[in-house]
């Protein structure tokens, strides 16, 4: 007789009370429920305290919830939710989206099939403030097309990863049992985003195609969904190459602290099953930080890009790419325009 996992969801919140009753709901109506419900409330200061209590009343399984003395943020507070789940699966929750009805049976189902399996995320679809479809999915905006899908599962989840995260937190479920390999995790990592590589290097990584999140976006998230080529409002590309050009080096070289520091991590650590990657992680590193620091002078830039043209195919989406940057370059300097 096949072993029956334990499932126990992770859910952070903090002033949600405008979304969090909805979520709630979709948890209370799965297919297959939850055996725990894990709640960790970040100081909230509106009525999410009162909404958590009455569904821990009125819910058929555990409902366990903590209020923070003092504010933690969301990769911490997740650090704690994780740690106190009893169960053998820990599914993550966000406070604003919608679970599909079948989300954990499904989850739970392939590690029940699969015991090297440790962790499974999925598509979702976006929706608006008001629960409304906004015709895109996840992975449109987070560039998981089905080519991309077909690498992962031949050469890995790593060969992915190197490139982009494409792992939302709030679509994901993994084994506990893999725990220890995650803490402490990095104040500037996102917490989902290490954990997927910590799945990929030390145990399987898979997914599933179909959505089973309904993922909201809305002003207050943070961290939203990357726009797509279907995205309504979308600007003109000269204006999306200026804003790319002022929003984009920061946030490269955030990127760039977090490869650095997961390769650091790895280069301290006795058991990484495969050291290459340390190496690969490095060169990623060195890749990202040029790109944040890209001179205003046009032809220091151009050489600098056109040095990196093999790294914009390893770690980027190539060509396409490297022309953004190019045609960044461009522009003129804000003294100029």
């Amino acid at each position: 007789m096949s072993h029956v996992s334990r499932i126990s969801v992770a859910m952070c919140t903090y002033n949600g009370s405008r979304f969090l009753p909805e979520q709630l709901a979709s948890i209370a109506a799965q297919t297959r429920l939850p055996d725990e419900v894990v709640i960790c409330d970040d100081g909230s200061t509106d009525s999410t305290p009162s909404i958590v209590a009455d569904f821990a009343a009125s819910a058929s399984f555990p409902v366990r919830w903590f209020r923070n003395p003092e504010n933690l943020g969301s990769t911490k507070n997740f650090e704690q939710a994780i740690a106190l789940c009893s169960g053998d699966l820990i599914v993550l929750s966000d406070q604003d989206d919608i679970w599909m009805p079948d989300k954990l049976e499904r989850q739970a189902a392939m590690f029940e099939r699969d015991p090297a399996l440790g962790g499974v995320f999925s598509d979702a679809e976006v929706v608006d403030e008001n629960s409304q479809p906004i015709g895109v999915r996840l992975w449109e905006g987070f560039r998981f097309p089905p080519a991309h899908q077909d690498r992962f599962r031949k050469e890995g989840a790593v060969s992915v990863l190197l490139k982009w995260n494409v792992v939302t937190g709030a679509t994901l479920m993994i084994r506990a049992d893999l725990r220890d390999l995650f803490w402490p995790i990095p104040a500037c990592w996102h917490h989902d985003g290490w954990i997927a590589w910590m799945v990929a290097l030390y145990s399987k990584l898979d997914f599933i195609e179909e959505p089973l999140v309904r993922y909201r976006r809305h002003s207050d998230q943070q961290v939203g969904v990357p726009q797509t080529r279907r995205s309504r409002n979308r600007p003109p590309l000269i204006e999306r190459l200026k804003n790319a050009r002022r929003r984009e080096p920061p946030i490269r070289l955030m990127f760039a602290r977090e490869i650095d520091e997961l390769a650091r991590r790895l280069a301290a650590r006795s058991d990484v099953p495969d050291p290459k990657i340390i190496r690969q992680l490095r060169s990623k590193f060195r890749f990202v930080e040029s790109r944040g620091r890209l001179s205003k002078s046009r032809t220091m830039r151009i050489l600098i890009i056109l040095k990196n043209a093999r790294n914009y195919h390893r770690f980027e989406s190539g060509w396409k790419c490297m022309v953004g940057d190019l045609m960044m370059g461009l522009l003129p300097n804000d003294k100029e325009s």
